[in-house]
């Protein structure tokens, strides 16, 4: 039996209560749930995208050849899970289409409370307690018996609200053994304790500026991860010259989304034509270094100027970036449909559904994908005040911005807000999106600020080259240009069953 709350000292009774309302269907298993939630509340914003399924050439080498639509692609929901931190977490789901509640529970830690929405449906999760939220895409509320859900591709954040930290709540899904994965970047030396729901428990020691991935199963079970050294945590993988790629933005070390030093997964294996890989964008000159962690040596060290970006593809498993002024970076797809590694050569799609913050008097440099549909929904849980490049909105509480101009964007707000991007090929017209999941950050914890001391890798004559076009270097980047390297791509896995 499901149960999305169990603990009977806080609930007078359990009901089986559906929702069915114009933009949204949730199934819950909790009602009479008493009490309103405690005066600090933690506010999650997101978007169930419309349009969910794929069309392919029917002649990937002939652009005239026709689509056709891909069996099986079309997603008509989107499930949201709330993974309990603490004991005694409240959560209350809403509609923000018509404001009505949707669910509510009572979940302890390492619990979980599941709503469906359809495709189309603004949604709001409240939490008392901080909680890990996740929007992904699976139809139903699930039954406890899968075999297979799909991975977010996601940084997680710690419970203490920031990337970087020694402590994190997370759930596992399963796929294959390439997609998913959760990776630990040890930020610090590090013993690292990762104890599942039904209290079997690994244990693992990494050395400062090293990495561990996991597979943790089965699909569904909750996963409390604890480390003696700071981490972050990844889930899913970069995909090789025949994946698809899905956009995602990497925090910063330092906390939030704008800072000077990032880690993230790379791949060895990238399609040397394919418009994507890595973007570095910028509010001020600035001085920008990826390593690659393996070997710690440096791939890359260029100049990008302010109000321009930087893409790359950097050969390596696992990389990082540091800058001398602050920075975001990306992992995206500009939307092309060139490509050498897939069935012709035009078989290349990227998309995805991915979330950064702004932080208050922040200046955050962006770029979303010029060959590609694109929709950045800004979210406020208070009246904010914000400037997308020269212009300058308002936002009320519990409502959006939103921007769908691709290329470089300047954001500035007066208040915290949270920002759920979409992208996806603008060819042919009628494409849809394709995306796994996401965690979503709460609002609250935007301005929070991580305690790490970075360890410097030390550098050695680079053994990956990259070429960045003219052009872009002068101005906006509009396409990845980029050469291959001789990195080697030997990742550890660690199997939890």
């Amino acid at each position: 039996m499901l149960q999305t709350s169990r603990n009977d000292k806080y609930l007078l009774g359990f009901t089986v209560t559906v929702f069915l309302i114009s933009c949204s269907l949730s199934y819950t298993w909790s009602a009479n749930v008493f009490g309103s939630l405690a005066q600090h509340e933690y506010t999650y914003y997101g978007y169930v995208p419309a349009k969910m399924w794929q069309y392919n050439l029917i002649d990937y080498n002939d652009l005239n050849s026709g689509w056709t639509f891909e069996e099986g692609s079309a997603s008509s929901a989107g499930l949201v899970i709330v993974v309990g931190i603490k004991d005694g977490t409240y959560v209350k789901v809403y509609s923000l289409d018509n404001g009505s509640l949707v669910s509510e529970a009572i979940i302890d830690s390492l619990e979980k409370h599941y709503t469906v929405f359809r495709n189309g449906s603004f949604f709001k999760v409240v939490t008392n307690q901080l909680a890990c939220v996740l929007l992904l895409d699976y139809g139903s509320v699930p039954f406890g018996n899968e075999s297979n859900m799909p991975t977010p591709k996601t940084f997680f954040q710690s419970t203490s609200g920031t990337y970087a930290g020694k402590e994190f709540v997370l759930i596992a899904t399963a796929g294959d053994f390439i997609s998913a994965q959760y990776t630990i970047f040890a930020l610090e030396d590090a013993e690292v304790t990762v104890t599942r729901e039904d209290g079997q428990k690994w244990e693992y020691t990494l050395k400062v500026n090293s990495w561990k991935t996991l597979m943790l199963l089965p699909p569904l079970a909750a996963f409390k991860i604890e480390s003696t050294g700071n981490v972050m945590i990844q889930s899913g993988s970069l995909p090789d010259g025949w994946g698809e790629p899905q956009t995602f933005f990497v925090p910063s070390v330092e906390g939030g989304f704008v800072g000077k030093t990032f880690y993230s997964w790379s791949t060895t294996s990238w399609d040397a034509t394919e418009s994507y890989g890595y973007r570095v964008s910028t509010a001020e000159d600035t001085t920008v270094t990826v390593w690659n962690l393996e070997t710690k040596e440096k791939i890359l060290t260029a100049n990008v100027k302010a109000n321009s970006g930087l893409g790359f593809k950097p050969k390596a498993p696992a990389i990082v970036v540091q800058s001398s002024k602050p920075i975001t970076l990306a992992y995206l797809h500009n939307g092309s449909l060139v490509n050498i590694n897939g069935n012709g050569i035009y078989g290349a799609y990227g998309s995805g559904v991915s979330y950064f913050g702004v932080r208050s008097n922040e200046e955050t440099s962006i770029y979303l994908p010029v060959d590609s549909f694109v929709e950045a929904y800004i979210f406020a849980n208070e009246e904010s005040e914000i400037t997308v490049d020269s212009e300058v909105y308002t936002i009320d509480a519990d409502t959006y911005h939103l921007l769908t101009q691709p290329g470089t964007h300047l954001i500035h707000s007066n208040k915290n807000v949270v920002v759920e991007v979409l992208n996806w090929p603008s060819t042919p017209e009628y494409q849809g999106l394709m995306f796994d999941g996401v965690q979503i950050p709460s609002i609250q914890t935007v301005d929070t600020v991580s305690n790490v001391k970075v360890t410097p890798l030390e550098g050695e004559f680079p053994i990956v080259y990259v070429l960045i076009g003219a052009a872009a270097m002068a101005t906006i980047i509009m396409a990845f240009l980029f050469v291959r390297s001789n990195g080697k791509n030997r990742p550890v896995f660690a199997r939890l069953i």
